[in-house]
């Protein structure tokens, strides 16, 4: 097996790891970030895997014991995360990748992203990622607060290249002229 078919496996089974146990908590989840583009746009080495979270206080306790034991997790950050609704990470024992978990802010963007997650059918079991029109714009907005982003433009080019004429360019440009990425937006063309 080459080195190439090895990575490719590691982010494979961690990502069906991590869906596994979100799904098994009854934790409300979507891929975003780089790990994302490969679903809408070309794939590109990432070196982790980003899943937006929706997780209320009952639901912390048994997803944090499912994960002990098979992954490297700091629980007391993980918690206090979770409270301050910021990111936490966690490496999976078996592949040493590394997964962001993000828990989702009550922002009415991030919630309204949240709630256009798309199901999609990935290696015969279904899991939820970010839709393309989302990911375009969270990338804007990753590449604005960082101040000018070659990569996340680059992955904005492809995902919009490749969807182009199954995009909602109506709720793409209203969105990016809510939150002020006209600018960034006009690079992709």
């Amino acid at each position: 097996m080459s080195e190439v078919d090895n990575e490719k496996n590691i982010f494979i089974e961690t990502l069906e790891w991590i869906c596994r146990k979100l799904d098994s908590a009854n934790v409300p989840y979507m891929i975003t970030g780089g790990s994302a583009v490969g679903f809408w746009g070309h794939i590109r080495t990432t070196m982790d895997i980003d899943i937006l979270i929706q997780i209320h206080s009952e639901q912390t306790a048994p997803l944090l014991k499912s994960i002990t034991g098979e992954a490297y997790i700091d629980m007391e950050k993980a918690k206090k995360a979770i409270l301050d609704k910021s990111m936490f990470n966690i490496i999976l024992n078996k592949t040493c990748f590394k997964i962001d978990l993000i828990p989702l802010k009550e922002d009415s963007y991030e919630i309204k992203k949240f709630n256009n997650r798309v199901k999609i059918n990935f290696q015969g079991k279904e899991i939820y990622v970010i839709s393309p029109e989302d990911l375009i714009i969270s990338k804007l907005l990753w590449s604005k607060s960082a101040g000018g982003s070659e990569r996340q433009i680059k992955d904005c080019e492809s995902i919009y290249r490749l969807n182009s004429e199954n995009l909602d360019l109506d709720y793409l440009k209203r969105w990016v002229e809510m939150l002020g990425v006209e600018e960034e937006f006009n690079k992709l063309f």
